[in-house]
């Protein structure tokens, strides 16, 4: 579908040999497939130390399986499609195997895109023995002027080829150099950045912010960094010519200077990528209604967006991404809220046998206690920060558990105008130690007492429906409970609805350290049942028919 030929082990090392600069400050393979052209140089970097690593390879793929497989190596995958690339940074080296109907069009635009550096590509041998149009005549043009080509039979019929063909291929080399005796701007082409001019430097700053806008903003930005970085590049070339100062004649040339303008132009320009990615991440608004633990995944996983190029396209599909997975998150706000609440306090749970189909051993699962939970809190010198945020999580958790947004007031929001939302994060952020110790305090959703000498907060739920809603989706979610109602027996609800009640009921061994093991829990369980008259032998039925594999 995507003319998918991987590279040859022998053919991607006799490419990469091409390059006689081995100072791989930044690479580029726009067409990488699974990496197989680069695989030599990830080779060599994985046996020997070096300073190049692959953090310095830049990746183009269409296909999001190999994507995939490209980030697992540890690679920067930064778009799905190279001709509609137009990221600005400035690469040393590009190598490439793009598709042979194209390869013309695939070569030029990545030469155009060297400013000072070495390009290596596989053409079909075609494409420059038979120059029949403009871009192929460039080509050649190119090759006589600044580079060579080697013409290759049986390339792709070596034993270790995955995709055999028998076509004749080109192995081009060509070198662009930055020449500082010119005028700079002269030779370089910077993206042009429609409907924006210096006369409108400050109207965009006011505009709404829209994703064209954006975009229009950050190629304004990347155009005034490279033209920065190239006067300073020519300033320092004449102050080169003028000599060295008294002071620093005794120091030797520095090898490499002719490229410093790669490293100086690519480090601003990730800085600047990383600042408009997190705007428009900052622009959704999403760490409003999201917990810090949820936020904290998505800024994980927004490391790798942000190394994509800063395009309309790219964003569009990252704000659609985030659309799509909203369900996932909101899931897993639940479940971090369901976690810190019984994780380290046994004594919040309520046990009880869960349900999935067909299993020898069913775990015993528990949910939040309906009448209280305890939380510990440190207040040696205040309320801790991580505290309040936590009570801030659960606030826009049962927030969403009501159906409701965490705060309807907008910027006025956590500050002394808003009265939209009083919930658990208000009350604790009142004061350096909090509220008055004792005293029962009402939330939206909750009553509580801090004990402040004791370290411990005691939660009362003033909505049961959505602490029960809460244990339900938890408990559906990790298989604790069918998906369906309908497919446990009336004695398993029973006996799950009795869960507080027949936990209180347990008589769980004192141990001397730590904490009762699980085999000592459940068996307190079984008995507190048994006790109090389930059967749980036949609590477990399917389609009519008693589940004999379970065995109290």
């Amino acid at each position: 579908m995507f003319q998918f030929y991987p590279t040859p082990r022998a053919l991607a090392e006799k490419a990469i040999a091409k390059f006689q600069s081995h100072n791989y400050r930044r690479i580029l393979e726009p067409q990488a497939g699974r990496g197989d052209l680069l695989a030599p140089l990830l080779e060599k970097w994985s046996h020997h130390y070096s300073s190049r690593h692959p953090a310095n390879i830049d990746c183009i793929e269409i296909d999001l399986d190999n994507q995939a497989i490209l980030r697992g190596k540890g690679l920067n995958v930064i778009d799905s499609d190279f001709l509609a690339y137009d990221g600005a940074a400035m690469f040393s080296h590009i190598i490439m195997n793009p598709p042979f109907s194209s390869g013309d069009e695939h070569l030029i635009k990545a030469f155009n895109l060297l400013v000072d550096g070495e390009l290596v590509a596989i053409l079909n041998a075609e494409t420059i023995r038979n120059p029949h149009s403009a871009k192929r005549k460039l080509i050649c043009k190119w090759i006589e002027e600044h580079g060579s080509v080697e013409f290759l039979s049986e390339a792709f019929l070596d034993p270790d080829t995955q995709r055999k063909t028998s076509v004749e291929i080109a192995l081009v080399w060509l070198k662009k150099t930055l020449d500082v005796k010119a005028n700079f701007t002269n030779g370089l082409e910077f993206e042009h950045v429609a409907g924006l001019d210096h006369q409108d430097k400050n109207s965009i700053a006011l505009r709404q912010n829209t994703i064209s806008n954006a975009v229009a903003v950050f190629n304004a930005a990347v155009q005034s960094l490279k033209t920065a970085e190239v006067a300073r590049e020519e300033a320092d070339y004449y102050a080169r010519l003028l000599g060295r100062p008294l002071n620093e004649l005794h120091k030797t040339s520095q090898d490499g200077d002719s490229v410093a303008i790669q490293e100086r132009f690519n480090k601003g320009y990730d800085d600047l990528k990383k600042r408009a990615w997190t705007n428009v991440l900052h622009s959704t608004e999403f760490d409003k209604y999201l917990s810090s633990k949820a936020y904290q995944r998505l800024t994980t996983e927004f490391e790798e967006i942000a190394k994509l190029s800063f395009t309309e396209s790219n964003i569009r599909g990252f704000l659609i991404g985030l659309v799509n997975n909203q369900g996932d998150m909101n899931i897993q706000m639940l479940l971090d809220c369901f976690d810190e609440i019984t994780k380290y306090r046994p004594e919040n749970r309520a046990y009880y046998k869960g349900w999935k189909s067909n299993e020898k051993h069913r775990q015993l699962a528990y949910r939040v206690k309906m009448t209280r939970f305890i939380l510990p809190v440190r207040n040696y010198h205040g309320i801790p920060w991580d505290f309040k945020k936590l009570m801030q999580d659960f606030d826009k958790v049962f927030a969403m558990l009501d159906g409701k947004l965490y705060c309807d007031n907008g910027e006025n929001h956590e500050s002394k105008t808003c009265s939209c939302f009083n919930g658990l994060y208000s009350l604790f952020d009142t004061g350096y130690y909090g509220p008055t110790p004792s005293k029962r305090h009402t939330t939206e959703y909750f009553d509580i007492r801090f004990y402040a000498g004791v370290g411990t907060v005691h939660i009362y739920p003033r909505r049961k429906d959505l602490i029960a809603r809460l244990n339900r989706l938890v408990g559906q979610e990790r298989q604790w409970l069918p998906q369906d109602d309908n497919a446990a027996t009336t004695d398993f609800w029973k006996h799950y609805e009795m869960a507080e009640k027949i936990t209180d009921a347990m008589i769980v061994p004192h141990v001397r350290w730590g904490s009762p093991s699980d085999e000592q829990v459940n068996n307190a369980h079984t008995e507190a049942c048994t006790a109090a008259g389930y059967d749980l032998s036949g609590m477990f039925q399917l389609n009519g028919a008693v589940d004999f594999s379970e065995a109290a």
